[in-house]
């Protein structure tokens, strides 16, 4: 099976797919990781982003400065599609790879994919999951990361409407309350998918 998870900011997507990756032998793929990746250490992209962004989004060891980053395209919504369109093809292209020698060995595949249904990407998959918390909820662990308000509201809006994300997917875990709570819903989707635990 090829199952994707999305959610918006801070729902605790990250959490949820450790809590599943480790009930179940899936093969994981984590788009921000693979973000962060290309960031730090991807030549063409980090000449993309400077090409597009200017030396000012470089830190001094020469790889891109997220922080930096992140709060100019969360103010400004055409820089987000600019810089949208230097990474998506580059992170798509990884987990299409790795899905498909998933499905050619059989093996299972889960893939957190925040901007999945913006971005079409849920019709590569057999079944999507999102995770949900309260706005609020949302806020208040944005944050505790130390996100200004200003970042944390641009961030919000950059993704589909939370009610539009759930009517989407497949399955949904709300996650507003403890690890132990998420963990029992990480159970009961493995028992709806019909996955086995792991031995």
């Amino acid at each position: 099976m090829l199952l994707a998870l999305t959610g918006g900011p801070a729902t605790g997507k990250s959490t949820l797919a450790g809590l599943l990756a480790g009930r179940h032998a899936f093969e994981a793929f984590d788009a921000d990781a693979c973000v962060h990746e290309l960031l730090a250490a991807d030549p063409g992209i980090i000449a993309a982003v400077v090409t597009e962004f200017g030396p000012g989004v470089l830190d001094p060891a020469g790889a891109v400065h997220r922080p930096a980053l992140r709060a100019l395209v969360f103010s400004d919504p055409a820089a987000r599609r600019r810089l949208e369109a230097i990474l998506h093809p580059a992170v798509r292209h990884r987990w299409l790879d790795q899905a498909g020698r998933c499905r050619d060995a059989g093996r299972d595949f889960l893939a957190d994919i925040p901007l999945l249904f913006e971005t079409g990407a849920d019709r590569f998959f057999d079944a999507t999951l999102a995770v949900a918390a309260s706005a609020d909820v949302q806020r208040r662990r944005l944050q505790e990361r130390g996100l200004d308000q200003a970042t944390i509201e641009g961030l919000l809006a950059s993704q589909l409407p939370m009610d539009e994300k759930l009517s989407r997917a497949g399955s949904v875990v709300w996650n507003n309350g403890t690890l132990g709570a998420l963990a029992r819903q990480a159970d009961l989707l493995l028992e709806r998918l019909c996955l086995s635990p792991q031995p």
